[in-house]
């Protein structure tokens, strides 16, 4: 859950990365990239694409989280 869509995006897509690695043993890229979460930040300028720059509040569990 997040305001900044393109923030939600690339957690999401970060998520989604940690979760293959830990599937297949290795980083395998995605056979789509997800080009459109850096289009949406970089080019019109929708939100943050950048974790570093991404205020990530964890609630719930906290035993065998991806992040």
């Amino acid at each position: 859950m997040g305001t900044d869509p393109v923030a939600v995006d690339t957690v999401g897509a970060h998520l989604l990365q940690v979760k293959r690695i830990a599937f297949f043993g290795e980083d395998k890229a995605l056979d789509v990239p997800p080009i459109h979460i850096m289009v949406a930040d970089k080019k019109y300028h929708l939100g943050v694409s950048d974790l570093s720059r991404i205020q990530l509040i964890k609630l719930g569990w906290t035993e065998e989280v991806l992040i």
